[in-house]
């Protein structure tokens, strides 16, 4: 199994090469990450980033509030509830900067601060004069600072706490079909390039059944185009992931919906840290959505469903449509 250190660099070389390729081709592409930012070490924000992300390896769960209510295509507001609340069954770790980083070389994933709450990089990442951008995006609410990671910044707390405090510089905008308390984007302009990143806020919210992500945040039933994968081999080897085309839909829209209804659970990295390496069977699904973004999930044998987010939080679902699911990923 590759170290965290491995898979960080892997992947950073492959976006790196895949955007090299992009740029020669239509001459203006996007890019994941911007020299400021790089890849973060997880325990830097204390987001919990499962090791099969790009970002990073499971190392801490998140924390906070859900909505209450389904969103309409442009997004309504999503009910913020408070950390003590006894309403969910699992909560995530608030998204902090360290207190003290003085003398240490911090690199951070792209991030922005909008009301108090901390929306992290999503993998979705767009040409800014692409039509899935321009489709995405809804209302403009403000202008990102660029002082976080910033070396004329620094790293304090109190820049972490400025409104629109952020690792990119230019405009914000909703994304529409999203609450803005869960999705935002901004058009990022450098020198050399110009792209769409998305934002996601995993600051702050607590979970019960996979419909409090899935369903109304990421609006996953009736919104899934195609859907591709990739075996836990090819995912390790970066192979190209493949059609699914062995699971009918209407078997794979009850998937969803029991996706949906199934609650999430934790698990201890220190009872269980061998949780990824012992599993016997793990497969990559790959939700390509109508609105052109990208949801990953990570099916492991036992019924766990992950999201590329969560860390250590899964949905559990187990039973023979779970299972006929994942056989399809091999």
């Amino acid at each position: 199994m590759k170290t965290y250190e491995e898979k960080a660099c892997s992947a950073l070389k492959r976006i790196e090469e895949e955007t090299e390729a992009r740029r020669k081709k239509k001459r203006a592409m996007t890019k994941v990450l911007t020299p400021v930012m790089g890849l973060c070490l997880v325990a830097i924000l204390g987001v919990g980033i499962w090791q099969s992300d790009i970002l990073g390896q499971p190392d801490a769960v998140l924390s906070g509030d859900v909505p209450s209510q389904s969103e309409s295509s442009d997004g309504d507001t999503l009910e913020d509830m408070s950390l003590s609340s006894p309403e969910y069954a699992v909560y995530t770790d608030p998204v902090n900067l360290p207190e003290n980083t003085s003398g240490v070389a911090v690199d951070m994933i792209g991030c922005l601060v909008y009301k108090g709450k901390v929306y992290t990089q999503s993998a979705d990442f767009y040409r800014y004069d692409s039509e899935i951008a321009q489709q995405l995006v809804g209302e403009y609410v403000g202008e990102a600072k660029g002082i976080l990671g910033c070396l004329d910044y620094g790293y304090s707390q109190e820049n972490w706490n400025v409104e629109f405090a952020s690792t990119y510089s230019g405009p914000v905008y909703k994304v529409k079909g999203y609450s803005e308390e869960f999705r935002l984007c901004i058009y990022v302009n450098t020198d050399q390039e110009q792209w769409l990143q998305i934002l996601d806020n995993y600051d702050g919210i607590g979970l019960n059944t996979g419909a409090d992500l899935f369903e109304k945040r990421l609006h996953i039933p009736g919104h899934v185009e195609r859907i591709t994968y990739q075996t836990h081999d090819d995912w390790e080897k970066q192979n190209s992931e493949k059609p699914l085309t062995g699971v009918p839909e209407e078997v794979m829209n009850e998937f969803f919906r029991e996706l949906c209804s199934s609650p999430f659970v934790r698990i201890d990295p220190e009872s269980d840290p061998g949780f990824y390496e012992n599993a016997k069977t793990q497969g990559h699904l790959y939700l390509n959505m109508k609105d052109g973004t990208v949801v990953e999930l990570r099916l492991i044998d036992g019924g766990y469903v992950g999201y590329e987010r969560l860390g250590w939080i899964f949905v559990k679902m187990p039973g023979e449509l779970f299972d006929a699911v994942l056989a399809a990923c091999q």
